[in-house]
């Protein structure tokens, strides 16, 4: 499916890849095994091929600042094309550990003509994102049934973001995948 939203808000939420858990390491600190540096650039394959902006407004593009996020998204940006530099990128701390409640407020923070918000994370508050947000139906119950390591959900509303994020149930699933490298 190709994700584009003609009218009203996209949501696009990033679950990190495969971390490691080396020894001494705290969690905010842990980098991605061998299958997370594998997976991270199929990652940015499939955004470049499945999320477009024809309407002129690049997403927005917020990124915990947990390690394994960030060498995430950097790893992801080495397979996007240059249309991706037009991106608004920024690290959220408040995205590591957060609860969907700090999510949502996250996601209420970015300017007020956002269209389209990507934010790169954890689960399960990526996972808790969506069963807030979104109506229930099969693509909802795919996406929340199990929210891997390097998946995409990309979620929509007909409304503007800031308002779909206080309507109940406001946006839909309208694509899930796990990229793998």
């Amino acid at each position: 499916m190709d994700s584009n939203s003609q009218h009203g808000a996209r949501l696009i939420l990033v679950r990190h890849a495969k971390s490691d858990y080396p020894w001494g390491v705290v969690d905010h600190d842990r980098p991605l095994n061998e299958w997370g540096r594998r997976d991270a650039p199929a990652l940015g394959a499939w955004l470049d091929t499945h999320i477009n902006w024809e309407d002129g407004h690049p997403p927005v593009v917020r990124i915990s600042t947990a390690r394994r996020a960030q060498l995430t998204w950097g790893l992801a940006h080495t397979h996007l094309s240059e249309r991706w530099d037009a991106v608004d990128v920024d690290d959220e701390a408040r995205i590591y550990e957060a609860s969907v409640t700090t999510l949502i407020d996250v996601i209420g923070s970015v300017p007020p003509d956002t269209h389209t918000l990507m934010l790169v994370g954890h689960n399960p508050g990526l996972a808790d994102v969506v069963l807030a947000l979104c109506r229930a139906d099969e693509m909802r119950a795919t996406a929340t049934a199990k929210f891997p390591t390097s998946a995409v959900a990309v979620l929509e509303s007909d409304l503007p973001l800031a308002l779909a994020i206080t309507q109940n149930r406001g946006f839909r699933v309208v694509d899930f995948a796990v990229p793998r490298g």
